[in-house]
């Protein structure tokens, strides 16, 4: 299983996914850092936006399963990382088996991404709780970890330097709509918390709507950070639906 993961400051792969690795102790698990977040590279020359970013981090995913001589993997992922989950069974599609777009990015129905993008104009603890409240829809036990560690890495001149230029003017990314869903034939799960205040759960609605395969799971009660709020549920669905034949 290939883990990718949100964007926003401080991201990482492990921070994004540990809540539900051990639903899925029977898979072999790679949760790496996307290019330009956390522990990941820091490339110097990738223009600046959106468009570029996005596929050089398309690329590295890509350039990972040939090193790792992994002929296909299932993939989930989160937010930004379910976009990237798109590209690659788009671009690859041998290669992929199972797909579990979680809170997916990608989709026409736009993000609302004001607390990430101005998290470096105060980039604190009060900030980064702040953000990571407005992706909660109610209180999470030990929380405050996560918010701890995610803002120690968001800090690393690299990683602002590389956020900032992801999310500069420059060529878009592309958007995942009715046009070439359908041209996605595997089996696809996707899942939202209906409380999502980031991305809307209207996006994995389409997404079940145009994907010849897609299935749809709701979380009442639930936001953008569904790792979180509800693990063991999210852990158990995840791995019933990748372990099927």
């Amino acid at each position: 299983m290939l883990f990718l993961h949100g964007t926003g400051p401080g991201a990482t792969g492990a921070l994004s996914f540990a809540p539900i690795l051990p639903a899925l102790g029977g898979f072999r698990c790679l949760v790496p850092d996307l290019v330009g977040f956390g522990n990941s590279g820091h490339p110097q020359d990738v223009p600046a936006g959106p468009g570029p970013w996005f596929a050089r981090r398309v690329d590295a995913a890509l350039a990972l399963l040939d090193t790792l001589g992994l002929d296909r993997v299932h993939l989930v992922g989160h937010s930004y990382g379910a976009r990237v989950a798109l590209e690659m069974t788009l671009r690859v599609p041998d290669r992929i088996c199972r797909v579990v777009l979680l809170a997916a990015g990608g989709t026409p129905v736009k993000a609302n991404l004001t607390t990430l993008t101005g998290f470096y104009g105060n980039p604190d603890e009060a900030g980064m709780r702040a953000l990571v409240d407005a992706q909660l829809s109610r209180p999470v036990p030990g929380i405050e970890r996560y918010v701890t560690e995610r803002l120690a890495t968001a800090v690393r001149p690299e990683v602002r330097r590389s956020f900032q230029a992801a999310m500069g003017g420059g060529d878009p990314m592309p958007t995942y709509d009715e046009t070439v869903l359908p041209d996605i034939s595997h089996a696809v799960l996707a899942v939202h918390g209906k409380n999502d205040a980031t991305i809307s759960a209207s996006a994995s609605l389409f997404l079940a709507e145009y994907l010849r395969r897609g299935e749809l799971h709701l979380f009442a009660g639930c936001g953008h950070l569904l790792q979180y709020e509800v693990p063991t549920r999210l852990g158990s669905l995840v791995h019933d639906f990748l372990a099927e034949p």
